[in-house]
């Protein structure tokens, strides 16, 4: 078990046009498996496009421990509830606390706004025992996701 007090001071910024690959190799290291067990197959070419218009339009956050870039988080705001589109973390840097840091960082948010926070998981992804370990519930499902919910 990871101890929280151990984790170094843990930082957002906003990504940049120039985080663009970093966030695809992110991507790429957090998710290709599950992607692949999931549907077959990974698109190089799709995922990074993807990842560069969220960096350029800075809706992704660079997560940062210390100077080192270490993962990705993308927290869309809704008038209905926050939705935590990205949470990815280097696998050098996972079970560690950082991930539970930050979800308990957004959860926070959501109880300053009153909003219940919702996210999607690929059913292969084990990220899903965190996500319940920190009072999300599974209410729908898709035959690739569970769609979670952490109410007020």
């Amino acid at each position: 078990m990871s101890n929280l007090a151990e984790v170094p001071s843990i930082r957002l910024r906003p990504a940049t046009s120039n985080d663009a690959e970093f966030a695809y190799e992110v991507l790429e290291q957090t998710m290709r498996i599950y992607v692949e067990a999931t549907w077959g197959q990974w698109s190089e070419a799709r995922s990074r496009e993807e990842m560069t218009k969220d960096a350029s339009d800075g809706q992704s956050q660079i997560i940062e421990l210390g100077s080192l870039r270490i993962g990705l988080l993308r927290l869309e705001e809704l008038s209905t509830h926050l939705q935590l589109e990205q949470l990815f973390v280097l696998p050098q840097y996972q079970r560690q606390g950082i991930g539970t840091l930050l979800l308990e960082r957004v959860l926070e948010q959501a109880r300053i706004r009153h909003l219940p926070v919702r996210l999607r998981v690929l059913r292969v992804n084990p990220a899903r025992g965190l996500y319940e370990r920190k009072g999300f519930k599974v209410v729908s499902e898709t035959p690739e996701r569970f769609i979670m919910e952490h109410a007020l």
